[in-house]
Protein backbone atom coordinates (compact mmCIF):
# COMPACT_ATOMS: atom_id res chain seq x y z
CA UNK A 1 0.00 0.00 0.00
CA UNK A 2 2.73 2.48 0.48
CA UNK A 3 4.28 2.23 -2.99
CA UNK A 4 0.85 2.79 -4.50
CA UNK A 5 0.94 5.42 -7.52
CA UNK A 6 -1.74 8.13 -7.02
CA UNK A 7 -0.78 10.31 -10.00
CA UNK A 8 1.97 11.08 -12.58
CA UNK A 9 3.14 14.21 -13.45
CA UNK A 10 4.79 15.13 -16.74
CA UNK A 11 7.13 17.81 -15.55
CA UNK A 12 9.08 18.62 -18.78
CA UNK A 13 7.24 18.11 -22.16
CA UNK A 14 8.73 18.15 -25.73
CA UNK A 15 11.84 20.46 -24.09
CA UNK A 16 14.61 20.76 -26.91
CA UNK A 17 17.16 23.11 -27.65
CA UNK A 18 21.42 23.89 -28.09
CA UNK A 19 23.95 25.58 -25.73
CA UNK A 20 26.39 27.31 -28.40
CA UNK A 21 29.80 27.79 -27.13
CA UNK A 22 30.47 30.62 -25.33
CA UNK A 23 27.14 32.04 -25.02
CA UNK A 24 24.72 32.35 -22.30
CA UNK A 25 21.08 30.97 -23.00
CA UNK A 26 18.69 31.73 -20.82
CA UNK A 27 15.27 30.07 -19.61
CA UNK A 28 12.50 31.72 -18.19
CA UNK A 29 9.60 31.01 -16.23
CA UNK A 30 7.88 31.27 -13.20
CA UNK A 31 8.48 29.01 -10.04
CA UNK A 32 7.43 25.48 -10.64
CA UNK A 33 7.46 25.01 -14.06
CA UNK A 34 9.90 22.82 -14.26
CA UNK A 35 12.98 24.97 -14.32
CA UNK A 36 15.43 23.18 -12.24
CA UNK A 37 14.17 19.68 -13.06
CA UNK A 38 15.53 20.31 -16.43
CA UNK A 39 19.05 21.42 -14.67
CA UNK A 40 19.27 18.60 -12.62
CA UNK A 41 17.85 16.09 -15.60
CA UNK A 42 21.17 17.33 -17.83
CA UNK A 43 23.54 16.89 -14.72
CA UNK A 44 22.09 13.28 -14.14
CA UNK A 45 20.69 14.38 -10.85
CA UNK A 46 17.39 13.15 -11.85
CA UNK A 47 16.53 10.21 -14.15
CA UNK A 48 14.89 11.47 -16.97
CA UNK A 49 12.43 8.81 -18.78
CA UNK A 50 12.90 9.93 -21.92
CA UNK A 51 14.33 11.83 -24.41
CA UNK A 52 18.48 12.25 -24.98
CA UNK A 53 20.89 14.78 -23.47
CA UNK A 54 23.95 15.35 -26.60
CA UNK A 55 27.39 16.52 -25.12
CA UNK A 56 29.28 17.76 -27.65
CA UNK A 57 27.89 15.43 -30.16
CA UNK A 58 27.99 12.41 -28.21
CA UNK A 59 24.74 10.84 -26.41
CA UNK A 60 25.59 11.00 -22.65
CA UNK A 61 23.78 7.64 -22.15
CA UNK A 62 26.43 6.21 -24.79
CA UNK A 63 29.49 7.70 -22.30
CA UNK A 64 32.20 5.55 -20.48
CA UNK A 65 32.40 6.49 -17.34
CA UNK A 66 35.69 8.40 -17.70
CA UNK A 67 33.43 10.58 -20.77
CA UNK A 68 31.16 10.95 -17.94
CA UNK A 69 33.33 12.42 -15.27
CA UNK A 70 35.58 14.50 -17.96
CA UNK A 71 31.67 16.08 -19.17
CA UNK A 72 30.86 16.82 -15.45
CA UNK A 73 33.97 18.05 -14.97
CA UNK A 74 33.99 20.83 -18.01
CA UNK A 75 29.74 21.26 -16.64
CA UNK A 76 29.47 23.28 -13.42
CA UNK A 77 26.38 23.91 -11.00
CA UNK A 78 25.96 27.17 -9.20
CA UNK A 79 23.14 26.20 -7.06
CA UNK A 80 19.84 28.18 -6.49
CA UNK A 81 20.21 27.74 -2.64
CA UNK A 82 24.29 29.37 -2.09
CA UNK A 83 24.01 28.75 1.62
CA UNK A 84 22.89 25.03 1.71
CA UNK A 85 25.55 24.68 -1.54
CA UNK A 86 28.21 25.32 1.16
CA UNK A 87 29.08 22.75 4.05
CA UNK A 88 28.94 24.70 7.16
CA UNK A 89 31.42 22.90 8.77
CA UNK A 90 34.09 23.35 6.24
CA UNK A 91 36.30 26.38 5.61
CA UNK A 92 35.95 28.28 2.76
CA UNK A 93 39.01 27.43 1.29
CA UNK A 94 38.12 23.47 1.99
CA UNK A 95 35.10 23.97 0.11
CA UNK A 96 36.84 25.66 -3.58
CA UNK A 97 39.86 23.37 -2.64
CA UNK A 98 37.61 20.11 -2.48
CA UNK A 99 36.86 20.41 -6.32
CA UNK A 100 40.60 19.90 -6.94
CA UNK A 101 41.57 17.40 -4.80
CA UNK A 102 38.62 15.29 -5.92
CA UNK A 103 40.12 15.74 -9.50
CA UNK A 104 43.27 14.64 -9.07
CA UNK A 105 45.15 17.76 -8.30
CA UNK A 106 47.49 16.96 -5.63
CA UNK A 107 50.33 19.89 -5.75
CA UNK A 108 48.94 21.81 -2.77
CA UNK A 109 51.23 24.65 -4.03
CA UNK A 110 49.03 24.42 -7.86
CA UNK A 111 45.64 24.36 -5.89
CA UNK A 112 46.31 27.13 -3.91
CA UNK A 113 47.62 29.05 -7.24
CA UNK A 114 44.57 27.83 -9.03
CA UNK A 115 42.36 29.54 -5.78
CA UNK A 116 44.23 32.74 -5.80
CA UNK A 117 42.99 33.42 -9.20
CA UNK A 118 40.02 32.69 -9.28
CA UNK A 119 39.18 34.97 -5.85
CA UNK A 120 40.82 37.97 -7.70
CA UNK A 121 38.49 36.83 -11.20
CA UNK A 122 35.34 37.54 -8.69
CA UNK A 123 36.67 40.08 -6.59
CA UNK A 124 36.66 38.33 -3.49
CA UNK A 125 39.90 39.31 -1.45
CA UNK A 126 41.83 35.90 -0.67
CA UNK A 127 41.23 36.64 3.51
CA UNK A 128 37.97 35.47 3.66
CA UNK A 129 39.50 31.81 2.62
CA UNK A 130 39.83 31.39 6.39
CA UNK A 131 36.45 31.82 7.14
CA UNK A 132 33.28 29.87 7.40
CA UNK A 133 29.68 30.39 5.30
CA UNK A 134 27.97 31.81 8.39
CA UNK A 135 30.95 34.34 8.97
CA UNK A 136 30.53 36.23 5.11
CA UNK A 137 27.79 37.38 3.60
CA UNK A 138 24.80 35.98 1.35
CA UNK A 139 26.93 38.07 -1.69
CA UNK A 140 29.63 36.72 -0.88
CA UNK A 141 28.99 33.43 -0.42
CA UNK A 142 27.97 33.61 -3.96
CA UNK A 143 30.79 34.77 -4.78
CA UNK A 144 32.21 31.51 -3.03
CA UNK A 145 30.05 29.27 -5.13
CA UNK A 146 31.20 30.44 -8.36
CA UNK A 147 34.67 30.30 -7.10
CA UNK A 148 34.17 26.87 -6.65
CA UNK A 149 32.89 26.36 -9.92
CA UNK A 150 35.76 28.18 -11.85
CA UNK A 151 38.64 26.18 -10.14
CA UNK A 152 38.07 23.20 -12.72
CA UNK A 153 38.12 25.72 -15.30
CA UNK A 154 34.53 24.48 -17.16
CA UNK A 155 33.46 24.66 -20.44
CA UNK A 156 30.22 24.97 -19.21
CA UNK A 157 28.30 26.22 -16.12
CA UNK A 158 24.63 25.72 -15.17
CA UNK A 159 23.54 28.63 -12.91
CA UNK A 160 20.00 28.02 -11.29
CA UNK A 161 18.52 31.49 -10.11
CA UNK A 162 22.13 32.91 -8.81
CA UNK A 163 20.78 36.03 -7.64
CA UNK A 164 17.19 35.26 -6.11
CA UNK A 165 17.95 36.00 -2.78
CA UNK A 166 20.38 39.32 -3.02
CA UNK A 167 19.29 42.63 -3.33
CA UNK A 168 19.34 44.62 -6.21
CA UNK A 169 23.57 45.63 -5.86
CA UNK A 170 24.45 42.23 -5.51
CA UNK A 171 22.64 40.74 -8.42
CA UNK A 172 24.42 43.42 -10.48
CA UNK A 173 27.72 42.36 -9.31
CA UNK A 174 26.86 38.80 -9.61
CA UNK A 175 25.21 39.12 -13.22
CA UNK A 176 28.90 41.28 -14.12
CA UNK A 177 30.87 38.69 -12.92
CA UNK A 178 28.95 35.82 -15.60
CA UNK A 179 28.70 38.47 -18.01
CA UNK A 180 32.56 39.18 -17.97
CA UNK A 181 33.39 34.66 -17.52
CA UNK A 182 31.27 34.94 -20.59
CA UNK A 183 33.69 37.89 -22.08
CA UNK A 184 36.78 36.95 -21.61
CA UNK A 185 36.77 33.24 -20.57
CA UNK A 186 34.67 32.14 -23.19
CA UNK A 187 32.49 30.04 -20.91
CA UNK A 188 28.70 28.77 -22.00
CA UNK A 189 26.47 29.63 -19.41
CA UNK A 190 22.48 28.51 -19.02
CA UNK A 191 21.27 31.20 -16.37
CA UNK A 192 18.14 30.00 -15.19
CA UNK A 193 15.27 32.55 -13.99
CA UNK A 194 12.06 33.91 -13.50
CA UNK A 195 12.48 37.64 -14.29
CA UNK A 196 12.88 38.86 -18.01
CA UNK A 197 14.48 42.39 -16.68
CA UNK A 198 17.32 39.61 -14.71
CA UNK A 199 18.16 37.89 -18.33
CA UNK A 200 18.35 40.96 -20.25
CA UNK A 201 21.91 42.23 -20.38
CA UNK A 202 23.57 38.74 -20.21
CA UNK A 203 21.50 36.27 -22.26
CA UNK A 204 22.44 35.73 -26.21
CA UNK A 205 19.04 33.59 -26.55
CA UNK A 206 16.16 33.16 -24.02
CA UNK A 207 12.94 30.50 -23.69
CA UNK A 208 9.93 30.74 -21.72
CA UNK A 209 8.50 27.62 -20.26
CA UNK A 210 5.31 27.44 -18.99
CA UNK A 211 4.55 24.14 -17.15
CA UNK A 212 7.42 22.13 -18.69
CA UNK A 213 6.73 23.18 -22.08
CA UNK A 214 9.27 26.03 -23.96
CA UNK A 215 6.36 28.06 -25.16
CA UNK A 216 8.47 30.71 -26.70
CA UNK A 217 12.17 30.71 -27.92
CA UNK A 218 14.26 33.64 -29.55
CA UNK A 219 17.55 35.91 -29.63
CA UNK A 220 17.49 38.58 -26.74
CA UNK A 221 16.92 41.28 -28.90
CA UNK A 222 14.12 39.91 -30.80
CA UNK A 223 12.42 38.60 -27.76
CA UNK A 224 12.30 42.02 -26.09
CA UNK A 225 10.81 43.67 -29.21
CA UNK A 226 8.91 41.16 -30.79
CA UNK A 227 7.53 39.10 -27.96
CA UNK A 228 4.43 36.47 -29.77
CA UNK A 229 3.30 34.70 -26.62
CA UNK A 230 0.52 35.59 -24.36
CA UNK A 231 2.53 34.63 -21.27
CA UNK A 232 5.68 36.12 -22.75
CA UNK A 233 3.80 39.38 -22.43
CA UNK A 234 2.46 39.05 -19.60
CA UNK A 235 6.18 38.26 -18.34
CA UNK A 236 7.56 41.78 -19.85
CA UNK A 237 4.57 43.33 -18.47
CA UNK A 238 5.71 41.66 -14.61
CA UNK A 239 8.76 43.62 -15.72
CA UNK A 240 8.47 47.07 -14.72
CA UNK A 241 12.55 48.34 -15.73
CA UNK A 242 11.38 46.52 -19.24
CA UNK A 243 7.81 48.42 -19.83
CA UNK A 244 8.74 51.79 -17.47
CA UNK A 245 7.40 54.87 -19.59
CA UNK A 246 6.61 52.01 -22.79
CA UNK A 247 2.52 53.04 -24.07
CA UNK A 248 2.05 49.96 -25.94
CA UNK A 249 -0.98 47.66 -26.28
CA UNK A 250 1.17 44.46 -26.33
CA UNK A 251 1.71 45.47 -22.82
CA UNK A 252 -1.52 45.44 -21.88
CA UNK A 253 -2.42 41.73 -20.89
CA UNK A 254 -3.61 39.99 -18.01
CA UNK A 255 -4.26 36.80 -17.12
CA UNK A 256 -6.90 34.94 -16.15
CA UNK A 257 -8.06 34.53 -12.39
CA UNK A 258 -7.08 31.43 -10.79
CA UNK A 259 -3.53 28.88 -10.19
CA UNK A 260 -1.03 27.05 -12.38
CA UNK A 261 -2.48 24.01 -13.14
CA UNK A 262 -1.30 20.73 -10.80
CA UNK A 263 0.99 19.20 -12.99
CA UNK A 264 -0.59 15.72 -12.54
CA UNK A 265 -3.67 17.06 -14.36
CA UNK A 266 -2.71 19.42 -17.17
CA UNK A 267 -4.89 20.91 -19.95
CA UNK A 268 -5.86 18.70 -22.83
CA UNK A 269 -4.44 21.76 -25.39
CA UNK A 270 -2.37 24.40 -24.72
CA UNK A 271 -1.01 24.35 -21.20
CA UNK A 272 -1.82 28.28 -20.68
CA UNK A 273 -5.20 27.72 -22.04
CA UNK A 274 -6.79 28.20 -18.50
CA UNK A 275 -5.23 31.33 -17.86
CA UNK A 276 -5.01 33.10 -21.25
CA UNK A 277 -8.03 35.77 -21.83
CA UNK A 278 -7.47 34.86 -25.39
CA UNK A 279 -8.05 31.04 -25.24
CA UNK A 280 -10.81 29.86 -27.27
CA UNK A 281 -12.22 25.94 -27.95
CA UNK A 282 -9.39 25.29 -30.16
CA UNK A 283 -6.85 26.07 -27.43
CA UNK A 284 -8.42 24.14 -24.65
CA UNK A 285 -8.62 21.26 -27.20
CA UNK A 286 -5.47 21.16 -28.93
CA UNK A 287 -2.12 21.49 -28.55
CA UNK A 288 -0.18 23.96 -30.36
CA UNK A 289 2.67 22.86 -32.84
CA UNK A 290 6.07 25.47 -32.83
CA UNK A 291 5.73 27.79 -35.14
CA UNK A 292 8.79 29.71 -36.93
CA UNK A 293 8.26 32.95 -36.78
CA UNK A 294 11.58 34.53 -38.13
CA UNK A 295 14.82 33.56 -38.35
CA UNK A 296 15.59 31.86 -34.62
CA UNK A 297 12.05 33.00 -33.01
CA UNK A 298 9.94 30.05 -32.25
CA UNK A 299 6.04 30.42 -30.46
CA UNK A 300 3.78 27.85 -29.34
CA UNK A 301 0.24 29.46 -29.95
CA UNK A 302 -2.54 28.89 -32.25
CA UNK A 303 -3.33 33.02 -32.11
CA UNK A 304 0.53 34.60 -32.13
CA UNK A 305 -1.07 36.53 -35.43
CA UNK A 306 -3.80 38.02 -34.04
CA UNK A 307 -2.05 39.70 -30.80
CA UNK A 308 -0.12 42.73 -32.11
Amino acid sequence: MFNRAVAQKKILDGVSFDIKPGETLALVGESGCGKTVLVRTILGIEEKTSGTILYCGKDVDDMSGAEKRRMLRNTQLIFQDTAGALHPRMSIRESVEEPLILSGVKDAKKRENVIEDVFRQIGLDTSYLSRFPHQISGGQCQRVVIARCLVLNPQLIFADEPILALDVSLQAQIINILMDLQEYKGISIFLVAHDLAVVRQIANEIMIMYLGTIVESASSTELYANAKHPYTKVLLKAAPSITKGVKNKRFDLDLKPGDTPDASRLPAGCPFSTRCVYADGLCEKQKPKPVLVSEGHTVMCHKWDQLD
